[in-house]
């Protein structure tokens, strides 16, 4: 059967055949091939030219090769696609001739011919003992489909074998879809029917319900409304797909026999036919499950009837959270000629709370022909409706609402109120597109409020960021009341670009009140970021740096500095190096501008990194210093006197990544471990002392002694990753799987006076397995009187 299998999908492979090269060959050429010792392979591509080129004339010689190993199969398919009675006639007399499997491939193809002539030769199969044809030929007359196929089917069923039985039920489904494909659909009835009518599968079941409930119309409503009460899943998606408007005002009779989901799937079905589906929407909104009033506030907000409007209103204000969400979102959306209107004129009549969603809805939808209306409740007596009718405003961000909210803002006293006025105020002034007038009317507004009031209206000022806002902004923070003032520094810090710069420095310089002068440094630091000029912005920070202050503010230039590549703000950072307080910030704004310096100054970085390293102390800090070098010191010799142990695997660990995270005895407290010399040099070649191995660890252990405590570079390289500890505290990591370089890892550490034991562990993933190491001073030249012990005599 495989064989057969075989040749039968390598005679697909000639379909690529192109139309030149078949119509070149005669059939009769053809014909010879089939009747000559010519091999499978021409064989099956003769076949297969035959099925497409061939007449009545070679279905003799097909035939005789029904049976033919590793050719009956090509034969027969080249039959099965001729539309000549000849070749359906021949596959019908094989059947006689034929037994197992091959049988049953003309059996296939029957039926894929859908060769009505040999349905009573293939009836008497369907309750034949063998199995394998019983279950072709159901499929086959299931493909053939005509009455008498399934009049045999009905007769056949009371066969006791479950697999034929199956087959069976299949073949009848397939049998009633083509029945409806047809257009007959009262005969694809029947047969669900009968299938309704036998002991069936819970799938075949619901298969031929739905069939019947799409093929008869009359009997779906009772159908449909039978399976929904007991939420029947196939019935909820069947409604839910027939666009059937009298099966669904059949199913609305019946809406309170409907449990919610059966409820939901009426709505969803009723919802595309737009207007006419309102009347289920107004049941469903009465609904006492709260999913399908949910559902119905959705549908509404596509539908757009205001009829519904207060009671939507009414779920936004009381309904479950859920139902509230819906509902106003219902609100939002519902579209249609006389929303606005009815929205407007049920505001008039509601309760506290309904207006209180109704002033949302009209911001929510954008509506800017309803802000006169929210202007009138911003000046409510009560205060819900004042800040929901601000909110609104703030939505629609309308440009002529300007002056009433300013006007408003002048006789607000309360602190909410105030809020959210000037939230709204925010964004109606970058609405309006003519700055200046906007900066006037915000600045005559201003000046109507008394004294220290006027710090509730500042803010708007940076947001309009006109010279007449700025002198106004400046203006207050000359005030005499320091409370105006601290809010205009603030105001000042804020503005959109580095114009107030300056103004503030002087403010730090002169104003007699230390924190508001500690207050304007600041923020005039802080505006000066925002100028786009380089040398603009390093000459703000140079008269920043220079104002008497403390070191937080000038660490804060410092951090402002170091966004300017240049060598003059660079210069200007090495000069703090010399401050105590701001040896890390001036340390760390030198490197990032010198490192955006060092493709065109290699020598200036190195520079730059060797100043650092001579003032900073901080690990990370010289860390990134020694990254920054052009190259690393080569004062200092290497540590050649070493004891090695190892190496170390685990079964099942593969690679060096993952070994690094495995723990062995020289890490381990507590755990004997076993150390050998290793011969002196340079670098230690582990690959060497341990020959054909991988996956695994080795360890390296030197005393250094010092002959005080000191700060010290510890530089590494390895193949593969690295791990050290100094004193049996881990000082450096680097899990990576990489060939050696020299000092291509570096890490700050401490050597106390006297003997400090060095530990590393190498790794090894395969191909090469060494590692180097050698301590320098932070300026990277050699430590006086540091020395490694000999460890000739060491090893235990």
């Amino acid at each position: 059967m495989k064989t057969c299998l075989f040749y039968y999908i390598l005679l697909i492979g000639f379909i690529s055949f192109s139309a030149h090269s078949v119509h070149a060959a005669d059939e009769q050429d053809l014909i010879a091939v089939l009747q000559s010792s010519a091999g499978a392979v021409e064989k099956c591509s003769a076949c297969q030219q035959l099925r497409i080129f061939g007449t009545a004339k070679s279905v003799p010689v097909l035939a005789a090769l029904l049976e033919a190993e590793r050719v009956g199969h090509a034969a027969r398919y080249a039959l099965e696609g001729m539309p000549y009675p000849e070749a359906g006639a021949a596959l019908r007399d094989a059947l006689g001739t034929t037994s197992g499997l091959t049988k049953a491939g003309i059996i296939d193809s029957l039926g894929w011919r859908r060769d009505t002539a040999a349905v009573p030769l293939l009836a008497p199969l369907l309750t034949g003992t063998d199995l394998t044809l019983a279950r072709a030929s159901a499929s086959a007359l299931g493909r053939i489909g005509n009455e008498e196929a399934i009049s045999c089917f009905r007769r056949a069923i009371i066969n006791t074998n479950p697999e034929i039985k199956m087959a069976i039920m299949k073949a009848l489904l397939q049998c009633a879809e083509e029945q409806m494909s047809a257009g007959d659909d009262s005969n694809a009835a029947k047969t669900y029917d009968f299938l309704l009518g036998t002991e069936v599968p819970s799938a075949i079941r619901s298969a031929a319900w739905r069939g019947l409930v799409m093929s008869d119309s009359n009997r779906r409503p009772g159908l449909i409304i039978e399976a929904l009460k007991y939420n029947d899943s196939v019935a909820l998606k069947v409604v839910r797909e027939i666009k059937d408007e009298p099966m669904i005002k059949a199913c609305l009779r019946q809406w309170d026999s409907l449990p919610a989901k059966a409820q939901l799937a009426v709505l969803d079905a009723h919802v595309p036919f737009g207007a006419d589906a309102l009347i289920t929407v107004r049941i469903a909104s009465t609904s006492s499950d709260e999913a399908v009033r949910i559902a119905a506030w959705r549908a509404l907000a596509l539908l757009g009837d205001t009829s519904l409007i207060s009671a939507l209103t009414r779920a936004a204000a009381h309904g479950e959270p859920l139902e509230k969400e819906a509902a106003r979102e219902a609100l939002a959306r519902v579209h249609g000629p006389d929303v606005r209107e009815t929205l407007l004129g049920y505001l008039n009549e509601a309760g506290t709370v309904e207006k209180i969603e109704l002033l949302s809805a009209l911001g929510q939808r954008g509506d800017t022909e309803a802000a006169p209306v929210l202007l009138q409740y911003a000046n409510s007596a009560e205060s819900p409706l004042r800040l929901a009718a601000l909110e609104a405003l703030r939505n629609l961000a309308v440009a002529d609402t300007l002056q009433p909210l300013l006007d408003l803002a002048i006789v607000s006293k309360s602190p909410s109120d105030r809020t959210a006025i000037l939230k709204t105020l925010h964004v109606v002034c970058r609405a309006n597109s003519d700055k200046d007038q906007t900066g006037r009317r915000v600045i005559t507004a201003l000046n109507c409020l008394p004294g220290a009031e006027r710090s509730f209206l500042l803010p708007l000022l940076a947001e309009i960021a006109t010279v007449d806002a700025l002198n106004e902004a400046q203006k207050a923070s000359q005030d005499n009341d320091n409370q105006l003032v601290r809010e205009a520094i603030r105001v000042l810090s804020q503005w959109p670009n580095a114009a107030p710069a300056k103004h503030l420095f002087e403010m730090a310089r002169t104003h007699p009140n230390r924190s508001l002068r500690t207050l304007a440094l600041r923020g005039g630091i802080t505006v000066t970021g925002r100028e786009s000029n380089p040398s603009a912005r390093l000459a703000l920070l140079r008269e920043a740096l220079s104002i008497p202050g403390r070191a937080e503010e000038k660490k804060l230039a410092l951090s402002q500095l170091s966004q300017i590549p240049s060598a003059n703000a660079l210069d200007l950072a090495l000069h703090y190096l010399d401050d105590p307080d701001l040896i890390n910030e001036a340390g760390l704004a030198a490197l990032t501008i010198a490192e955006s310096l060092t493709k065109d100054t290699p020598q200036l970085a190195d520079e730059v990194a060797r100043k650092v390293l001579e003032h900073s102390q901080t690990p990370a800090i010289i860390k990134r210093a020694w990254a920054l070098r052009a190259k690393p010191a080569a004062g200092g010799p290497f540590i050649r006197d070493w004891l090695v142990c190892g190496p170390y695997s685990r079964k099942g660990a593969t690679g060096a990544t993952t070994v690094f995270n495995l723990s062995f005895a020289p890490e381990k407290s507590g755990e004997t471990a076993k150390w050998n010399t290793v011969p002196a040099g340079d670098t230690v070649n582990l690959a060497g002392l341990f020959p054909n191995r991988s996956n695994c660890v080795a360890y390296l252990k030197a005393e250094i002694i010092a002959t005080e405590t000191t700060d010290a570079i510890l530089l590494m390289g390895s193949d593969d990753g690295i791990k050290a500890w100094l004193n049996g505290t881990v000082v450096h990591s680097n899990n990576v799987d990489r060939g050696q370089v020299v000092d291509q890892d570096m890490a700050p550490i401490k050597l106390k006076r006297g003997a400090n034991e060095l530990l590393l562990k190498v790794t090894q993933g395969g191909g090469g397995w060494s590692a180097c190491a050698r301590i320098v001073g932070p300026d990277g030249l050699p430590i006086k009187g540091l020395r490694v012990k000999s460890q000739t005599d060491a090893a235990p």
